[in-house]
């Protein structure tokens, strides 16, 4: 196997790649993944191979494109590749690598990393987060640690992070968790575990139309009410971000029974960062007890965004009623 031993570095796009075009007077794809190659210490390089793959800004993507991007990856590892680098986008950087964790079953190590200013802007923290994340992917420490994100001098799980900010350097954090390894020198200090659900294995294309709505006061009735409309179609699954334990209006009641009727899964959760859904005090109309006696699914501790990709993946899989309700929700 030609790859035997080194590490996959997968260009999926981001500010990584972009410089400065003085013509159009904006960042754009520019930088090579030679010059990439060029920012690490020649003995660090001299074990990296090179796929590609695209140069997309992380939301022009989609979940069957993410999907394609599952295969791409799993090839490397299948042709004998020690570790994975993968090159992203911040805007998109949480749900491709939390979709990516759902279906990675490898022990090799595979970290996302980004930046949040383009290669030639005064600061840029490019270079050393693309070094890092080369020495994550090198490091017999983080194998079998699932899918992780380098940025800030730390790694975290894909399945924990999130960006709280768009603006500063430290954009990205782990709630209510933290990072699981730092580095220290050249060396990666792994601070704890993550828990890892199980993984759903081999070619699963996700459900093509699953649909979020967040719950706010008095609106998203009429979304609804398009959404389940017979000129709409059918939709393959609905989730829902729910105020506090994971309520809604009472006006979205006869749509949401409507879903549920024509056997479309609505998943609840909370729309609350560190939230997680619960049944034990509330029973108005409108209350996620009630949503869960009419059939609703329950997310749990997923933010509404990964259970939108979790439900899309498990629908895709063929899971059905409860299979897919522990799929959901187990650790």
């Amino acid at each position: 196997m030609a790859a035997r031993g080194k590490i996959a570095l997968v260009i999926v796009g981001g500010q990584m790649g972009l410089k400065f075009n003085d013509q159009a007077n904006s960042w754009q794809s520019a930088v090579t993944p030679e010059e990439m190659l060029g920012w690490l210490p020649s003995e660090l390089a001299d074990r990296i191979f090179v796929v590609d793959w695209s140069h997309q800004p992380s939301s022009h993507y989609s979940m069957r494109m993410i999907a394609d991007l599952v295969q791409v990856l799993s090839k490397t590892v299948v042709d004998g590749a020690d570790g994975v680098v993968v090159t992203c986008g911040t805007d998109a950087l949480e749900e491709i690598s939390y979709m990516v964790d759902l279906y990675w079953a490898y022990p090799q190590p595979l970290v996302f990393t980004t930046s949040i200013y383009p290669t030639d802007y005064p600061g840029s923290d490019a270079k050393l987060n693309l070094l890092q994340a080369a020495r994550a992917s090198m490091s017999r420490e983080c194998w079998g640690l699932g899918v992780l994100v380098c940025v800030q001098e730390q790694l975290f799980a894909a399945s924990e992070i999130t960006q709280a900010a768009n603006q500063r350097r430290d954009s990205f954090d782990a709630p209510g968790k933290g990072a699981i390894a730092q580095f220290v020198g050249e060396r990666v200090d792994v601070l704890r575990q993550p828990r890892r659900a199980s993984v759903l294995e081999g070619s699963v294309t996700p459900a093509r139309d699953v649909e979020l709505l967040y719950a706010s006061l008095g609106v998203g009735e009429k979304l609804l009410e398009l959404l389940s409309s017979d000129q709409r179609g059918d939709i393959d699954g609905l989730v829902i971000a729910g105020m506090g334990d994971g309520h809604v209006p009472p006006s979205w009641i006869p749509r949401i029974k409507k879903f549920l009727r024509d056997e479309i899964p609505v998943v609840i959760t909370t729309r609350c960062l560190e939230g997680h859904t619960q049944s034990a005090f509330c029973s108005f109309e409108g209350s996620v007890s009630r949503l869960f006696e009419m059939g609703a699914l329950d997310g749990g501790p997923l933010r509404p965004t990964q259970a939108r990709l979790k439900l899309a993946v498990g629908l895709g899989a063929g899971l059905k009623k409860a299979d897919l309700q522990r799929y959901l929700v187990e650790e």
